[in-house]
Order: structure tokens, then C-alpha cells, then sequence
């Protein structure tokens, strides 16, 4: 029997301890795993000059589509709670799509984008616990580039000319964050977080076009991360 109790106490300290000091003062932390972006846009109207198909551009509107990518993240504990997080990934491609009186036009156009993103973060619990819920506030350069407009969308602008081309203004944007990470062992821990950019930019086409879009992406990560 006292060995018994012996081998659960040994058990639990055992576990406790996976989390000990993986994420305290001084640590380094390593992630790898994948991000969804997926945009909550609202659109306004794009300006004038008219669509030639449609002899307007009132309720010409914008979608923008989501992508997932490999994703990965580095993160320095100042202190047991204070951290700063700096996630890196893949650039997202996004389709544009149009919306309103373009709803039936179909893809539009497409551009890459690369967000740039400096967090910091306060980290709930001790630094030993398995368990750590965070909070984290970031500023975001959202870069977009590699734009380019569809064979549909120089059949409205300029049907019989030159391919209509697009750019996409980048921006900074605010970004909360709400997280956690789990302890696997003394070295490995799940991470997994969702992020809202407060985003805003402007479409500009060739053919005289622009319009703003609040693209608002909702930002979901999974990653499996360690301490070095």
C-alpha cells in the first residue's frame, strides 16, 4: 500500500512537473503549426467612373475569401507573465470576389498577403502550470502584394482593352489576442490562439476605380511549440 501511494505521489510530482519553468523569465519559445485567416469584410460602394457592363457602380461591392498556411511563432518570456510573441507563417492568398451588384460575377481578382505582427501578452497561472490562458495586444502591417485582376473583371472595366490590374494599400491595423498553452513535457506544449485584425484598406483599379474595405480577418492558430 505505501509503495501504491509511493508511485501516485512520484506520478503527480511527475506531471506537475512537465511545466516546470517552461515558460518563466529568460525562456525562449518555438512554435510550429498552421493559421486560418478568414476576413469579415464589409465593403462600400466602389467609386465612379461607371462598370461598363452594369452602367453603375452603386452596390459594387467586395468579398474577400480565407486561407490557412504553415504558420510558426516565436516567443520571449520577460518576466513569468509578461511576454512578447512575434508570429511568422506563409503568405495567405486570398480571392476577391464580387459582391452586391457584382454578385454574380465570380472571382475578380486575387492578392498574397503577409502580415507583420508584434505581440505582447500576459499569461495567466504560475510559470510551472500546465495550463496557461493568455491576453495579447498586437500591432499588424498587413503587406499585400502579387496582386492581380481576373479576365472577368477587365470584361467590365475595359471589355476588348488592356487587363485591368489592381493594388491593394497595405496597412497597420490593432490586433487582440486570446490564447493558451497546454504542457505536454518539460520541453513541449500544444499552443493554439484566435486574433481579430481591426483592418481597413483600399482597392485601387487602372481603371480608376477604388474601393474601401473593411476586411476585419478573424486570425485562428494551432501549433505545437518549444522551450529552448
Amino acid at each position: 500500500m505505501k509503495n501504491t501511494a509511493k508511485f501516485v505521489t512520484a506520478t503527480v510530482l511527475c506531471f506537475a512537473n512537465y511545466g516546470a519553468s517552461a515558460q518563466s523569465a529568460g525562456s525562449w519559445l518555438f512554435r510550429m503549426g498552421a493559421t486560418n485567416v478568414s476576413p469579415q469584410v464589409t465593403s462600400d460602394n466602389m467609386t465612379a467612373p461607371s462598370f461598363y457592363n452594369i452602367g453603375t457602380t452603386v452596390g459594387t461591392k467586395t468579398d474577400v475569401g480565407g486561407d490557412t498556411q504553415l504558420s510558426g511563432g516565436l516567443t520571449y518570456m520577460y518576466t513569468d507573465h509578461f511576454s512578447v510573441d512575434v508570429p511568422i507563417a506563409l503568405p495567405f492568398k486570398h480571392k476577391l470576389y464580387g459582391d452586391g451588384a457584382l454578385a454574380g460575377a465570380g472571382q475578380i481578382g486575387s492578392v498574397k498577403a503577409l502580415p507583420f505582427t508584434v505581440f505582447g501578452q500576459y499569461r495567466f497561472n504560475e510559470a510551472n502550470s500546465v495550463f496557461r490562458p493568455y491576453l495579447g495586444l498586437g500591432l499588424t502591417y498587413a503587406y499585400f502584394f502579387n496582386e492581380a485582376g481576373s479576365g472577368s473583371l477587365t470584361a467590365m472595366t475595359n471589355p476588348g482593352g488592356a487587363a485591368t490590374t489592381l493594388s491593394v494599400e497595405s496597412k497597420f491595423a490593432l490586433t487582440p489576442q486570446l490564447g493558451f498553452t497546454y504542457v505536454v513535457t518539460d520541453k513541449w506544449m500544444l499552443d493554439a490562439s484566435f486574433s481579430k485584425t481591426y483592418l481597413k484598406t483600399r482597392t485601387s483599379l487602372s481603371t480608376g476605380q477604388t474601393i474601401d474595405t473593411r476586411l476585419n480577418p478573424n486570425v485562428l492558430s494551432l501549433g505545437l511549440g518549444m522551450k529552448f
